[in-house]
């Protein structure tokens, strides 16, 4: 471990990653708030909850677009240069409370996401390109950590900004700031992130979805419908905890140890220090299962979390549940990312590892929708029974699709 936090692609990976997430992070925060002042709020909010997943959606085309840039060191460090302007023209028109700004700054955020998710794509192929085969599910694990760690600094951050100071502008001047330093951290770290040649050449025209699918059947021996349909049913699974969690808190007021606010605080901290220590552990006994075997241990985690919030929904038992959950994601994602790697194309891995994204994000924001109406209108134990049904339809299906 030591050795490996001493490697200078990490460390500027890491450092850049840092800043990033933080700014994100905090403007995501700061842009709920700032519709939630509008007349009419839900519709504002709706718009800004929308927009701010749209992006992931373009993960493939993101993805493709690193493929095919020749100078991708380059251009990482400009997207940063460019994110960081258009905040700084987002703090001058975003003290207009209007709906035209209102749209204005939306814009600005959305293709500010637009070119994270671009700059994201790139960073991948570094660490294809300058991590050892052994060292990348440990790299992407510790990468992924420290963007677990800091959100929550930064939604800190902008609710912060906003209590003391009531200032919009300021927030759109501190996230500007954010992308300098991401892009002075990579600057700095230049040699250890550019291009070898063997990912500088502009590729030829190869479709990802072929691809995916020779990768998925040789690593997971499963088809590629399959495999992501199941990664899909389980992230929303687990995205759909918090929502369960924020409201099922309410409601158990009176039998908490805890308030509210505390106990939602001791979750969060719980599940991040869960998928921190899942992405940064090498050793443990889980490290040795097969990702058939971490893929079945994952979904069975947020099964046996919805199973406790149904039949003893005890806070220690619930923040177990939650740990569980962290732990797994934070083993699943780095491994099944650092198996894949050697299987692909350097010139794909972008479009590849972007397409994968995209697929397996797209059901989670409506997934979460629909469990908080279906909370609200007929309750706790109809909710957590449906999710324990979808987390044992993906049990299922993993079961089936890896015997055949």
């Amino acid at each position: 471990m030591l050795t490996l936090l001493k490697n200078r692609t990490l460390q500027t990976i890491a450092s850049a990653n840092f800043f990033t997430t933080l700014g994100v992070s905090l403007f995501n925060i700061i842009l709920l708030t700032y519709a939630k002042n509008f007349p009419n709020p839900h519709w504002f909010v709706a718009i800004v909850s929308v927009v701010t997943v749209v992006p992931y959606v373009f993960g493939g085309l993101t993805g493709r677009l690193a493929d095919q840039t020749r100078r991708k060191t380059n251009w990482l460090i400009g997207t940063k240069v460019v994110q960081a302007g258009l905040y700084l023209v987002l703090a001058q028109v975003i003290t207009q409370q209007t709906v035209v700004v209102f749209y204005v700054v939306v814009a600005i955020n959305f293709i500010s996401d637009l070119l994270g998710r671009y700059g994201g794509s790139i960073l991948t192929i570094v660490i294809q390109d300058r991590i050892g085969p052994d060292d990348r599910q440990q790299v992407m694990g510790l990468n992924a950590s420290v963007s677990t760690l800091v959100e929550p600094l930064g939604q800190t951050l902008g609710v912060l900004i906003i209590a003391q100071w009531h200032d919009y502008a300021l927030a759109g001047i501190v996230n500007a700031m954010t992308f300098i330093g991401a892009a002075s951290c990579l600057l700095a770290g230049r040699s250890a992130i550019q291009s070898t040649p063997k990912v500088a050449v502009r590729p030829r025209h190869i479709e990802a979805w072929p691809v995916i699918q020779r990768v998925m059947l040789t690593t997971t021996r499963m088809g590629a419908v399959s495999y992501l349909g199941i990664l899909m049913i389980l992230n929303v699974a687990t995205m759909s905890i918090d929502a369960i969690l924020n409201l099922m808190f309410i409601d158990l007021a009176s039998r908490m140890p805890v308030s509210y606010s505390v106990a939602i605080l001791m979750v969060n901290v719980v599940f991040v220090t869960g998928s921190v220590l899942g992405g940064i552990t090498k050793n443990t006994w889980f490290d040795r299962l097969s990702l058939f075997q971490l893929l079945l241990a994952a979904i069975l985690a947020p099964m046996l979390t919805y199973v406790t919030l149904l039949v003893v929904p005890q806070l220690i038992l619930i923040l177990g549940g939650m740990f569980a959950v962290g732990f797994m994601s934070g083993k699943l994602d780095p491994k099944m990312f650092a198996i894949m790697m050697p299987q692909i194309d350097p010139h794909l891995t972008g479009t590849v590892f972007g397409t994968i994204s995209s697929i397996v994000t797209l059901a989670a924001p409506v997934g979460s929708v629909g469990i908080v109406l279906l909370y609200n209108l007929v309750g706790a134990t109809a909710a957590c029974s449906v999710m324990i049904g979808v987390s044992a339809l993906a049990l299922i299906w993993a079961v089936m699709a890896h015997r055949q």
